[in-house]
């Protein structure tokens, strides 16, 4: 398949996630550096711990980061799902749009887990396997983690990690994925250690 076509249908994917717009034209929140340095860094008021740099790309409601472009790795981070909204935004629930990924606070966590399955396969990916759940805690707060793999529409297999937990204003949501064969394999276990330190700071 030639490289051109791939990044279309991977973009296409991306785009149903409700990002929208690719770091190459993401505006930047006042005062975030489009770098992010290994150490502390933050969401709005999530915050963790990176052991690599990324560059970033942000709006008022969720951040982008990316090690070598999003086609490759990209760390997807929502600060806060409002009650009603879409699992990865960019609508909210009517009576005229009823059935879809709908986030609403005290779901459980297989519901959590299924919204977000849900949401990556109305993005367009196929074969979306979620396993591995499980409880954690994110600085004193119950959460939930869970793996992901899926593929393109074109054959392109994807695998992620998914963590998410309740606050007072909603859900807070963080997707990792990249592609199986080297970029995955190669950041994972890094990317599981950052999520292991993520926290809330209201």
């Amino acid at each position: 398949m030639p490289r051109s076509h791939l990044i279309a249908v991977l973009r296409t994917a991306l785009a149903g996630l409700g990002l929208g717009v690719f770091l190459s034209s993401c505006s930047t929140v006042s005062g975030t550096s489009k770098l992010v340095s290994p150490g502390q860094n933050r969401a709005g008021h999530l915050y963790l711990q990176s052991e690599m740099e990324w560059t970033r790309g942000a709006t008022s409601r969720y951040q982008m980061w990316t090690m070598d472009g999003e086609l490759l790795n990209l760390l997807y981070l929502i600060p806060t799902v409002r009650e009603g909204d879409y699992i990865f935004l960019g609508q909210r629930e009517s009576k005229r749009r009823p059935d879809a990924p709908y986030y609403h606070r005290g779901m459980r966590e297989d519901e959590i887990r299924d919204l977000v399955d849900d949401g990556l396969l109305r993005a367009g990916f196929v074969g979306v396997d979620a396993t591995n759940l499980r409880p954690d805690d994110f600085g004193g707060r119950e959460g939930l983690r869970f793996e992901v793999s899926m593929t393109t529409s074109e054959g392109l297999a994807y695998q992620g990690m998914v963590a998410a937990f309740e606050h007072e204003d909603g859900l807070a949501l963080v997707i990792f994925i990249a592609p199986s064969e080297y970029y995955f394999p190669r950041d994972g276990e890094k990317v599981s250690r950052m999520l292991d330190t993520l926290r809330w700071e209201g």
